[in-house]
């Protein structure tokens, strides 16, 4: 069964880039696999509430499946473009996140996975800010089951493993994610927006 490597993403306000990735294994070829990618991450966008939460600068531009090597790099690559804007207002800092954390039978830190969601917008927050409302986690809930429904019996997700552990998974091997949830506690993704040169007020002294 031919294993493969997933990537969505687009733009932040400003042009800096957001990204997300999975990985799975499906009977299918590659162009199966992306529809089955590409249907599930469009239906998450698709999700009224949660995009009313995503800032209006905040864009979905492509969805991809590769091919993976038996060392898990790209080979060949299937990519369907979009144009895919929040509707929400103004955003949280760029390397503010809501985090999905995937979970599997391996209780262990390689035995869990991670997408940093792209910053919602100041609207998100619980009424006295620092977390995320519960309303907003189960808005972002809502869009991750869309996804999961759209892709769950095509697409089998996966954790990989990149290196050897000392009593677990050896490197370049694969652990089928059985669950995930959403956290309240927003989470910094150091890379978004990192290109960002700051407006300097100088102090009088």
């Amino acid at each position: 069964m031919p294993n493969y490597l997933h990537q969505a993403g687009g733009t932040l306000e400003g042009g800096f880039p957001w990204s997300i990735r999975m990985v799975s294994s499906a009977s299918g070829d590659e162009a199966a696999a992306q529809t089955a990618w590409d249907t599930g991450i469009t239906d998450m966008w698709g999700v009224a509430g949660w995009l009313a939460l995503v800032p209006a600068g905040t864009v979905l531009t492509y969805t991809s499946t590769s091919t993976a090597s038996a060392t898990f790099k790209q080979t060949t690559k299937t990519v369907n473009t979009h144009s895919i804007a929040g509707t929400g207002g103004a955003g949280l800092p760029y390397q503010v996140a809501e985090v999905v954390r995937w979970t599997s039978s391996m209780a262990t830190k390689w035995g869990r996975g991670r997408w940093y969601l792209p910053p919602m917008t100041a609207a998100s927050l619980a009424t006295a800010g620092f977390v995320l409302s519960a309303s907003s986690v189960t808005e972002v809930k809502d869009a991750v089951n869309a996804f999961l429904a759209a892709v769950v019996g095509t697409l089998n997700l996966q954790v990989l493993h990149k290196k050897n552990t000392l009593s677990g998974p050896l490197a370049n091997t694969l652990t089928p994610l059985d669950g995930g949830f959403v956290v309240d506690k927003l989470v910094i993704q150091r890379r978004r927006g990192d290109k960002y040169v700051p407006v300097a007020t100088a102090l009088t002294f």
